[in-house]
């Protein structure tokens, strides 16, 4: 199939299936030959569904044939020599090492498929058995309707928990369909059964930080303009923060008809920084056509409007929260008819340290590691024997998930110098028996359960930049109705890659915002914008939202059925969710509205198979 845009409304999915005729029946309860995107050598579909906002590239020759969807700078003369050099379906995962972007990608070799997605998640795929085939998709849901399989419930409850550490993370919310982890690849064969094989690793952090910024800076610059080349309508968010301004310059600096840069602020305290760091910024960039300024107050609320966001999701994120205003821009963008826009989601993910980084530093350069964990420790009053026993702690990853279920700690707190990941909570409003099937559920995840990366760090890195990839992914959900690629090109998986070959003790410091980046656009953003030390949040606004649309959101999730479900017990989560005057909404109420918001929108949905 020749290089293509493809436009459908709703939801954006495709679906990969063998090359068998019980599998070709699958692509007829699809929609039939209008919606094959692609084919096996053998003429039967090979990628079947409807595409907003994503491009299809393919490439083929005589026994092979491989596509990308998403966003992918390759030419259809480059996927043609991808295939002509396969001599085996696994050749095809040069394509998702060697390519820029965030795509998924789909081969087929003599009618056995391959499959992967994004190392670090943004584009994702899940699998599962209908009749004798594997059936692969980037979207759960999808699977779920076509096998006819339910909820599963002790996922659902896991859903619930405030931080969910990996595996927990992972698993699907239907029974019956599985997740493909973003460093694995499906591989098919003729007769449906599947294998799973590691496409990548994580790789070493031995870069010093001058040569580190520079691969650093041509990655997100390939990143950008995979995405902007051609003459698509581009619109960038310019925060005038460290994230999406470094994003808009080279989106406008590689824009032949120019771009159109938006920036928001707000009128609380500090609210207009953002805008006066975003001008600074704005003197050095090329054809910025248009510079669009709003406040906040042009738009709904914190949390108002969440009722309304009818967008259906695969899974329960952050996004489902965030959508209105999200999806108020959206709707701004398509009536510019833009078909990209361009955010800085995941900075702080990358660009930030966390304290398990210390605990692995600490492995080969004890002093080091203490000087850096004192100076945060010592600001929040952490005791010097606290700080030994953290970096002393040699507990494996199962040990430290299993002491977590043991603990039942009731609050969420930040992530400790052991702790591999946000550490696990179980929220008192967790009904009786919803505690149990949690503490079961995890427990049988410990036997052989091994961590992302040997070490605190690495595991940490991958987690956290995984974690952000939920949030993107859903907010990418949010752009199919539009028609708009809402794209966040700092999590693709080349610019990971690169700022993870930094040195930690380079990529972030204690003295230092956000190191790498500062250093990978000196001498190309303004001296004086690189100068800047800090971010303005949102914190009243959210405050001011919660007060306002507490009522809606408890009705949100009451009518979704939680509250009365037997997972949550109602009088304590309405005691302890009530809204603060001055102190923002636990982090506990998003997870259980998005969670709501998710089950809601998945009922009300029209099926995409017959």
């Amino acid at each position: 199939m020749q290089n293509a845009v493809v436009n459908g409304n709703g939801r954006s999915y495709v679906v990969a299936l063998p090359d068998n005729d019980a599998a070709a029946s699958i692509a007829d309860r699809l929609g039939g030959p209008e919606r094959v995107l692609a084919s096996h050598v053998s003429g039967r579909p090979l990628l079947v569904g409807t595409l907003s906002g994503n491009r299809l590239i393919s490439g083929s020759a005589d026994e092979a044939c491989v596509s990308v969807v998403g966003q992918c700078a390759v030419t259809q003369e480059e996927m043609n020599r991808y295939a002509a050099r396969a001599s085996a379906p696994t050749d095809f995962s040069r394509v998702q090492l060697q390519c820029s972007g965030s795509f998924l990608t789909f081969g087929s070799y003599q009618g056995n498929v391959y499959a992967s997605g994004q190392a670090l998640e943004t584009r994702r795929l899940w699998w599962c058995s209908i009749g004798e085939n594997t059936v692969i998709s980037d979207r759960a849901d999808v699977l779920a309707e076509l096998a006819d399989l339910a909820f599963d419930e002790t996922a659902i409850a896991l859903r619930l928990l405030p931080a969910q550490p990996h595996p927990i993370d992972q698993i699907g919310l239907w029974s019956g369909v599985q997740p493909l982890p973003g460093d694995q690849a499906l591989l098919v064969g003729q007769d449906g059964e599947a294998r799973r094989i590691t496409w990548w690793n994580m790789p070493s952090e031995d870069v010093d930080l001058q040569n580190g910024a520079v691969a650093f800076r041509d990655a997100l610059e390939k990143a950008v303009t995979s995405r902007t080349a051609g003459n698509a309508e581009v619109v960038c968010d310019l925060s005038g923060g460290l994230d999406s301004t470094p994003i808009c310059y080279f989106a406008a600096a590689n824009s032949g008809s120019g771009i159109v840069a938006r920036t928001l602020f707000h009128p609380d305290p500090g609210g207009r920084e953002d805008l006066a760091w975003a001008k600074k910024a704005l003197t050095v960039m090329p054809n910025v056509r248009e510079h669009l300024v709003k406040s906040t107050d042009e738009f709904v609320d914190f949390y108002e409007g969440v009722d309304e966001v009818n967008v259906v999701l695969d899974e329960p994120t952050q996004a489902i929260t965030a959508g209105p205003r999200i999806m108020a821009l959206l709707s701004e963008d398509a009536q510019k008819n833009a078909a990209i826009h361009l955010n800085g989601l995941g900075g702080d993910h990358i660009l930030r340290g966390v304290a398990g980084w210390e605990h692995t530093l600490a492995r080969s350069h004890p002093l080091l590691a203490w000087r850096r964990s004192r100076s945060e420790h010592i600001p929040a009053g952490t005791s010097v024997m606290s700080t030994l026993r953290q970096l002393s702690d040699r507990r494996s990853y199962r040990a430290w998930l299993a002491d977590g279920i043991a603990k039942k700690a009731k609050s969420l707190r930040p992530p400790g110098v052991n702790d591999w990941s946000s550490p696990l909570a179980l929220p008192e409003w967790l009904s009786a028996d919803a505690r149990e099937t949690v503490v079961k559920a995890v427990r049988s995840l410990l036997s052989g359960l091994d961590p992302l990366h040997p070490t605190v760090a690495g595991h940490s890195d991958i987690y956290f930049a995984r974690d952000a990839a939920k949030l993107v992914r859903g907010t990418g959900q949010l752009g199919n109705p539009f028609g708009v690629a809402y794209e966040a090109p700092l999590l693709d998986d080349r610019v990971v890659e690169a700022a993870f070959r930094v040195r930690r003790t380079e990529r972030d410091t204690p003295l230092e915002w956000k190191p790498l980046m500062k250093s990978a656009m000196r001498g190309i953003l303004p001296k004086e914008y690189l100068m800047r030390t800090s971010k303005v949040g949102g914190g009243a606004q959210s405050v001011r939202g919660y007060l306002r649309h507490h009522d809606v959101l408890v009705g949100l999730v009451e009518e979704s059925g939680l509250l009365d479900g037997g997972l949550i017990d109602r009088t304590a989560f309405l005691n302890s969710t009530r809204p603060d005057r001055w102190e923002p909404p636990s982090p506990e109420i998003h997870n259980v509205v998005n969670l709501g918001k998710f089950i809601l929108n998945q009922r009300r949905t029209a099926p995409v198979a017959a």
